[in-house]
């Protein structure tokens, strides 16, 4: 899309024309800023607008969402900031946060934010020509360059170390030199930022398209360990010779794999190329996925072992660092859903190796792959290309160099059993459900009717038994017994 049909659809937003006729009304004085201009210098169409006020913005707000039909929401009473919510979109204004609009603009987190149109000018023949730019944030745009807009600006709200990171993984911006350096010196503030706004700003970098860069950038200036301090656990910690890089390392390189995967990058074919990246072309999905990669081996530190100077091993450190992912993910701010999320799939992400194995056996049973499905569900394909991009960050000597053709050929035979043979199976409804098996066992409520259904749902998908009065004998054979 080109400037002059952007500015066209954003001179015909419903919204802004009224705004200006009330702004006339209440001799308030307003300007396009922030985000909604540097993405329409950047040929984007902008989410929302924001807009800045000289007057008074609340009253604003308010004659605005009672003139649409919109909703008006108070966002902040010191800056008088607030947000009308209408069938076009929301619309945000913000009084001035200094005496002037330069210094207001001055004040602001990034030079490509610092930028100001007067809104009467966005009905001119050249709007771009009446732009504000005291910051140089025109250039940096051009140079696709990410630079403070001022000294103190990342000191004044911490939150904007995080915000410079999420915008180099959204919007591709390079760095400025010397940007590193402040956002370490500006890092140790993030302590003092609520965790919700820590969770929101996460979300975002996590599903941006470039990803992989803000995280390695992250990484350099110290702000990773600073937000996640368990995977400094894992820099310097040797693994097996399946490995070439210690755990932080791994870690770093299989969120990277994860980034290129999705990107449509990297040795995906078949079945896992049809269903993986599909299932998560959506921001909110994609953003889980990449923390899940990224937080995959927080459990090897904890459940290293060496024995008689042998290889290191790592059991069961899926399952320590699923409850540790899923904890650092809470602490983080996220929702108690999305945490839960990212540690299933932690603690998950060892299976397809387990299969492996028994597939090289001869011994893939159709009971294994049902139970990987019934924890995994839908999220199947998640957690494939979780593995492949685990697979792809081992480069050790004993790696076996066909691994991910067998863990794609793994996917196809799984599939295949999901689609043709256990379908219809985890389709059907339970033979006995918990009120039924209380009654006829005379059971109360607790963990032992939980076991028992447990038991015979197992035994009905594994085709042992097919009516009620079998699921009723092996539920009280079981109880009588004592054990499945």
């Amino acid at each position: 899309m080109t400037h002059g049909e952007l500015w066209r659809q954003i001179r015909e937003h419903p919204a802004l024309g009224a705004l200006a006729e009330l702004a006339g009304e209440q001799g308030a004085e307003l300007w396009l800023c922030g985000g909604t201009l540097r993405d329409l210098l950047l040929k984007r169409r902008p989410p929302d607008l924001d807009l800045a006020v000289h007057g008074e913005a609340m009253a604003l707000g308010q004659a605005l969402a009672a003139r649409l039909g919109g909703r008006f929401v108070p966002l902040g009473r010191e800056f008088a900031t607030c947000r009308v919510v209408t069938g076009h979109g929301e619309l945000d204004l913000a009084g001035l946060r200094a005496p002037t609009l330069a210094q207001d603009l001055a004040a602001r987190d990034f030079t490509v934010n610092a930028l100001a149109l007067p809104l009467g000018a966005l009905w001119s023949d050249d709007p771009a020509a009446a732009l504000l730019d005291p910051t140089g944030g025109r250039a940096d745009l051009a140079a696709m360059v990410l630079r403070p807009a001022g000294t103190g600006v990342l000191r004044a709200d911490p939150l904007r170390v995080l915000r410079a990171l999420r915008f180099v993984a959204t919007h591709g911006f390079n760095p400025a030199p010397g940007l590193e350096y402040r956002l370490a010196g500006a890092a140790p503030g993030l302590f003092r930022v609520a965790a919700e706004r820590i969770g929101g700003e996460w979300l975002r970098l996590m599903a941006g398209p470039w990803a992989v860069e803000a995280v390695g950038l992250m990484e350099r200036c110290g702000v990773l360990t600073r937000l996640v301090p368990e995977l400094a656990a894992g820099r310097g910690l040797e693994q097996n010779p399946y490995h070439h890089l210690d755990v932080l390392g791994h870690s770093l390189a299989c969120a990277r794999a994860a980034g290129r995967l999705l990107a449509g990058q990297g040795p995906v074919s078949g079945a896992l190329a049809a269903e993986g990246p599909a299932y998560l072309d959506q921001p909110h999905r994609r953003s889980l996925f990449m923390t899940a990669a990224l937080l995959h081996d927080l459990g090897k530190p904890p459940m290293r072992q060496v024995k008689d100077e042998q290889w290191a091993t790592f059991y069961r450190h899926e399952i320590v660092g699923a409850t540790m992912a899923a904890a650092r993910c809470r602490a983080l701010g996220l929702a108690k859903a999305d945490a839960a999320w990212v540690g299933r799939l932690v603690a998950e992400h060892m299976r397809p190796f387990h299969l492996l194995g028994a597939q090289g056996r001869g011994q893939l049973t159709r009971r294994g792959v049902r139970r990987m499905l019934g924890a995994l569900g839908r999220d199947l394909p998640a957690l494939f290309m979780l593995a492949m991009a685990d697979t792809i960050a081992g480069r050790g000597p004993l790696r076996p160099p066909e691994a991910e053709g067998r863990l794609l050929a793994l996917y196809e035979e799984v599939a295949r059993l999901r689609d043709r043979e256990l379908a219809a199976a985890l389709a059907a409804p339970p033979l006995l459900d918990g009120h039924e098996l209380m009654q006829a066992l005379g059971l109360a409520s607790g963990k032992e009717v939980g076991r028992l259904l447990n038991l015979v749902r197992e035994a009905q998908l594994d085709g042992e038994i097919g009516s009620r009065e079998e699921a009723l004998a092996l539920a009280k054979q079981a109880h009588d017994n004592g054990a499945s």
